[in-house]
């Protein structure tokens, strides 16, 4: 079997560190603040008089396991939905690079709405609602956009850099949308609980 494309380490690392680290460094601060937020809140909320095993969320895992669980998720819902393709004509092709450029609709919209369940399985284990959403908003599109620039870096002509960058912004702030709406929800959720009259 030959393979008749090249595909260029110094291109896939570099696009990875400017188009994903680059991007995700910013997030970082928005999640720390996030976070600070979130701690504050709880260290000066009644009836909390110590800070030692504090959370808002549901789980136990801390923001560096939610975003590492969360950039493996989302790099393995790129690659098992967009390395290979079933065309309307019935033919299959792949998996492996160079990776199909063109997907039946159905393959698109199931690999986006894995990647959004996914996201959300993260963001349920964090230890934190609102920080933990983010952190697992901010691994996924990481991830998903790491396993985009390896298909990018077998292209010769420069442009599959600007598909790169969409996919980071677009999933970034689709995602992280999405975990706000969701961290709110919770919030309130658990603020109209906690208000409740105990019987």
């Amino acid at each position: 079997m030959t393979v008749d494309f090249d595909f260029s380490w110094s291109q896939f690392l570099w696009m990875v560190f400017i188009f994903v680290g680059v991007p995700t460094m910013f997030g970082a601060s928005i999640i720390r603040s996030a976070w600070r937020s979130e701690r504050a809140g709880l260290a000066y909320s009644p009836g909390r008089g110590d800070l030692v095993g504090m959370q808002t969320g549901g789980s136990r895992l801390g923001l560096w396991a939610t975003g590492l669980m969360a950039f493996a998720l989302g790099f393995l819902s790129c690659a098992g939905w967009l390395s290979w393709s079933a065309d309307y004509r019935g033919e299959f092709r792949g998996p492996g690079l160079p990776a199909p450029n063109q997907f039946p609709t159905w393959q698109v919209v199931a690999c986006g709405v894995t990647v959004v369940l996914l996201c959300l399985v993260s963001a349920h284990l964090s230890r934190w609602t609102m920080a933990g959403g983010l952190t697992a908003a901010a691994g996924t599109a990481a991830g998903f956009t790491t396993a985009f620039s390896a298909v990018a870096s077998t292209d010769v002509t420069g442009q599959s850099g600007v598909g790169v960058v969409l996919s980071e912004l677009g999933w970034g702030i689709a995602l992280g949308v999405l975990m706000l709406v969701r961290g709110a929800w919770l919030t309130g959720r658990h603020s109209r609980r906690a208000g409740s009259p105990q019987p």
